[in-house]
């Protein structure tokens, strides 16, 4: 067999295993025959437990594929990412930009994410979500407003970012109340399981797994407390809130939650809502989705929390 079909069949059975020592296994063996194999490095990278070989992996990868892009560019007028190579370049860039971020090089992941981001206008990547995560690291609370500022619509980590950047910025007032409550509408599930009230999903649940996943990554800049409490227990209440509101709790913690609403001060809140809610002829028959849906509008154009005067 020759040397490059061999190579092949060794990725196809890398890509084709959920072993991670079996993948690392294989990898390197396709890196024995070919030291600049892209796709060898980069199924290693993503199995290594070492942060120091992960990066040195994903730069080598980088470089290789700069060097190739270099070399063969693409059409200036052709989408960069409808190529097989421009795609795989992103990929490498956006493992390495979270990779920096783990490790604490905020600067160098903030560069990676403004590239990715220049090459993903239409935001198919997970580069928008990297930026606005690593400026929340950097405290760049302004530019976060900034920027978010520039965009129609948003992403759910643009409005997580805003909505930490806004209660930063100004504490808990009408601005940070607003920013917090469509960052509920863009993904109600995440602040349940930032804050540990959901377990995590199984895998086979795509659309929850992305919201764990996001949960996970905006879980220390949601928590951690730096001897303030007042940005937890501000998600803490509202989650509870809507929580309760929209009856997600399962019964049998239905007393505890009240408790800790009465001891965040927003007793009085829930039960209004819930007066409210519970008084629509149709509330019983809602969907969960719905009555979701329903009890953010109700919440977000009220004034449920506790806002500074």
């Amino acid at each position: 067999m020759e040397n490059a079909d061999r190579i092949e069949e060794l990725l196809d059975e890398a890509y084709n295993t959920e072993d991670p020592e079996e993948m690392e296994r294989l990898a390197r063996q396709v890196l024995k025959q070919d030291g600049e194999n892209v796709e060898a490095l980069i199924l290693l990278a993503d199995v290594t437990d070492l942060p120091d070989e992960k990066i040195s992996l994903l730069e080598k990868a980088r470089q290789l594929l700069e060097e190739s892009l270099e070399s063969d560019p693409l059409p200036e007028d052709a989408p960069f990412l409808d190529d097989d190579e421009g795609m795989l370049y992103v990929a490498v860039l956006q493992r390495l930009g979270f990779s920096y971020f783990s490790e604490g090089e905020n600067e160098k992941a903030l560069e990676i994410a403004q590239a990715i981001m220049e090459y993903d206008p239409d935001q198919q990547t997970l580069g928008r979500t990297l930026f606005y995560r690593v400026l929340l690291e950097m405290k760049e609370y302004g530019r976060i407003l900034e920027e978010s500022l520039k965009e129609q619509g948003g992403s759910p980590a643009m409005l997580h970012s805003r909505a930490i950047a806004a209660f930063k910025l100004s504490g808990p007032g009408m601005p940070a109340y607003r920013a917090l409550w469509e960052a509920f509408a863009a993904d109600p599930e995440v602040p349940f399981y930032i804050l540990g009230y959901y377990e995590e999903p199984g895998d086979d649940v795509e659309e929850e797994q992305e919201s764990f996943s996001l949960a996970l990554l905006f879980e220390d800049a949601w928590l951690a407390a730096d001897n303030d409490t007042s940005l937890p227990n501000w998600l803490a209440r509202a989650t509870i809130l809507f929580g309760l509101s929209a009856s997600l709790f399962p019964p049998e913690n239905t007393e505890k939650m009240m408790i800790l609403a009465d001891a965040l001060d927003i007793a009085d809140s829930v039960e209004e809502a819930l007066v409210k809610l519970e008084s629509r002829e149709d509330w019983g028959m809602l969907s969960r989705a719905e009555k979701m849906r329903v009890s953010l509008k109700l919440l977000s154009e009220g004034k449920y929390l506790p806002l500074k005067q």
